[in-house]
């Protein structure tokens, strides 16, 4: 997102961040080629319409009264459930614009909008709507049950799929991640191979959510395809790489550190017992050892960014970082040294994207190339903070989680919201909203923190706040919970309004072992249950 857009792009690259960077002159300092390379438009832009990108009003955060504690640190503004609730309400009614399929809902043609929430074309990227919608909706159900959700990322998908690559090219049976002429129609002829993974992920998980068939059957010619093209690589040349001609094959951009979306493709093919006779195991684990040989030891974490046309190694950014540490926690068993990935990587993006304080709280800026601070991906930082106090139960983790999740919190619910329908910014250093940044790659964060932290989700309303597995079936009742998994082992996190008398699962009475009721991370009223070859769970009063 950002700075360097397709799009519309300043002719003068000596326009800088200036205010932004002044603070941060020491980076600069090791970062040279950024003068060079920004072209910032989006800066030039906000520091005419607000004075500094960073000169909010007094007092305020975005549009926000900034609230402190007793000691002076940073809370959030309203309430996460607020937040979550008013984000999906702006998607389940997003306005329509007309395409060649009738009304289509903005996110369908479009990236971005503009600051006060209204249209505009800008290159779509919907192979990440299509991914980042679906992990938002598979936390946001299980925690609503809001049927309704699922209505819009059901549309991204099916579009996408119309989209995908004629049998006979080079990169056949993948969809186009990207639109560079915003129109709801996806014909580019290139793409990048870890979104193409991505959207392969979605496919797997809307089929979990949903039993239909139709959605793995897209994923299994993405793993077959994307698994043809792993390579060995080295230090100049991923296994994979960043952008490529989907027709003929020609490498575009070499080199990308975001492997972990093509190691999640074919680590979910596997568990599926979809092994490609052996390959996609072997393909995930050479990918996997790539990512552990370099971008871990080297930090080269770069080429994340679809619309950064001039891709370089020298371009940071704390995206695939956090998502590879996300990938690490989740499946600790495939690296034995997670223990110490984990915290250097986020002691990693702290320092380089981290350094902007705000009454305790880190807030977390984008890449070198549009060094932003952003709500999405500072939630995107609180979450794997969260998830490693939830691992390692190190206190100071929870305190960075809650600090920055506070921060995040200022971007939603701009001044241009209505009717309880969230308008979100992007974040304190980047005004016109994104459907990624704004929303699907924003609710997921808060959402993941929840499950480590549910002292944020509200204690007067009953929520499945984690699960290890899809729920594909949930209804909420005073004093009842029912729900449905599509794994059969897994274990749940709720916070609820009443201490259950009984918990079933399969018809059957779930022994006490295996539930508990009461405080959790000295957290009141949560609800732990450990399935074991069982799928559908009551909780009655």
């Amino acid at each position: 997102m950002r700075v360097l857009v397709w799009t519309a792009v300043l002719s003068s690259a000596a326009m800088m961040i200036g205010s932004a960077l002044a603070a941060d002159a020491p980076d600069r300092a090791r970062r040279p080629w950024i003068d060079l390379k920004l072209c910032a438009d989006e800066e030039a832009r906000q520091t005419e319409a607000y004075g500094g990108k960073w000169h909010w009003e007094s007092g305020k955060y975005c549009d926000h009264a900034i609230v402190l504690d007793k000691d002076g640190l940073l809370l959030p503004w309203t309430t996460y459930d607020n937040i979550l609730k008013g984000s999906m309400k702006f998607i389940e009614q997003c306005p329509t614009v007309p395409t060649k399929y009738g009304d289509d809902p903005w996110y369908m043609v479009t990236s971005a909008l503009t600051d006060d929430g209204k249209f505009m074309r800008n290159q779509n990227c919907q192979g990440n709507h299509a991914y980042m919608g679906v992990e938002t909706l598979t936390r946001y159900y299980a925690y609503s049950g809001d049927e309704a959700a699922i209505v819009p990322i059901r549309r991204i998908l099916d579009r996408v799929l119309l989209y995908h690559t004629p049998a006979d090219w080079a990169w056949p049976n993948v969809p186009r991640t990207q639109d560079n002429s915003p129109d709801g129609e996806y014909t580019d002829t290139y793409s990048e191979p870890d979104k193409i993974a991505a959207a392969g992920v979605a496919y797997i998980k809307f089929y979990k959510l949903t039993g239909e068939e139709k959605y793995l059957e897209a994923a299994r010619g993405i793993a077959k395809t994307i698994a043809s093209h792993v390579a060995e690589g080295n230090a100049d040349a991923s296994p994979l790489p960043f952008r490529v001609s989907l027709q003929d094959g020609k490498v575009l951009v070499p080199y990308t550190s975001h492997i972990v979306a093509s190691v999640l493709l074919l680590d979910e093919m596997v568990r599926l017992g979809e092994t490609g006779d052996g390959v996609y195991q072997a393909k995930r684990d050479l990918l996997r050892k790539w990512v552990l040989d370099y971008p871990v030891k080297n930090r080269l974490w770069a080429n994340y960014y679809e619309d950064v046309k001039d891709s370089t190694q020298e371009n940071r950014n704390q995206h695939s970082p956090m998502e590879t540490a996300r990938f690490m926690l989740q499946r600790p068993e495939l690296d034995p040294d997670y223990r110490q990935h984990v915290p250097a990587l986020l002691a990693w993006v702290k320092d380089r994207f981290g350094k902007a304080r705000r009454h305790g709280a880190t807030s977390i800026r984008e890449q070198d190339g549009c060094f932003s601070e952003m709500g999405s991906h500072t939630a995107r930082y609180a979450s794997i903070a969260a998830m490693w106090f939830g691992a390692s139960q190190d206190p100071q983790y929870r305190e960075e989680a809650k600090r920055s999740f506070a921060v995040a919190s200022y971007s939603a619910f701009s001044k241009y919201s209505h009717d309880d329908v969230a308008i979100n910014y992007v974040g304190l250093g980047y005004v016109r909203p994104w459907f990624t940044d704004s929303y699907f790659d924003y609710l997921t964060h808060i959402l993941d923190g929840m499950r480590e932290m549910p002292e944020m989700a509200p204690a007067d309303a009953d929520h499945i706040v984690g699960s290890d597995s899809i729920v594909k079936k949930v209804t909420y009742q005073p004093g009842r919970i029912e729900y449905t998994t599509f794994e059969p082992q897994g274990n749940e996190i709720l916070r609820v309004t009443f201490q259950p008398k009984t918990v079933t699962a399969d018809g059957k009475e779930l022994p006490v072992a295996k539930w508990s009721y009461g405080e959790y991370r000295g957290v009141p009223g949560v609800l732990q249950i450990h399935r074991d070859a069982t799928k559908n769970v009551v909780i009655a009063k």
